[in-house]
């Protein structure tokens, strides 16, 4: 019995650096991810910010080819908070957590400053 496998290549969000967004953006993360088996296995992959979750892009599926490598997307949606967050992506098969992969990056939310004027009125 072939037991499944899988390696995580790079996962890049936003820019090069540590990437820096507003809170409530929705951004999306690509990860390479490549199936070393002789076998194909479909994997439900998850990217998500701290190990609270803050924020998770949910349960992706990820079907691989045997020997083959994959781009997954991750749409996530930025917490409403400011911080920094370190970044997960967890990845299972029926179930099992065959690999929790750190990204070398954290993602930090911050708030610009920013302002509307309304009409400005003479007395």
């Amino acid at each position: 019995m072939i037991k499944p496998q899988v390696e995580v290549k790079a996962l890049q969000i936003g820019a090069l650096g540590n990437p820096v967004f507003e809170p409530g953006e929705t951004k999306t993360a690509v990860a390479q991810m490549t199936n070393p088996t002789i076998k194909e296995f479909t994997y439900a992959t998850e990217l998500y910010l701290g190990v609270e979750k803050a924020a998770t892009s949910g349960v992706i599926q990820a079907i691989i080819p045997p020997q083959s490598s994959v781009e997954v997307s991750f749409p996530v949606t930025m917490p409403m908070v400011e911080g920094e967050f370190p970044v997960y992506l967890e990845i299972k098969h029926e179930g099992v957590l065959l690999e929790l992969y750190q990204a070398t990056e954290n993602v930090t939310l911050v708030v610009s400053p920013d302002i509307e004027i309304g009409p400005i009125i003479w007395d």
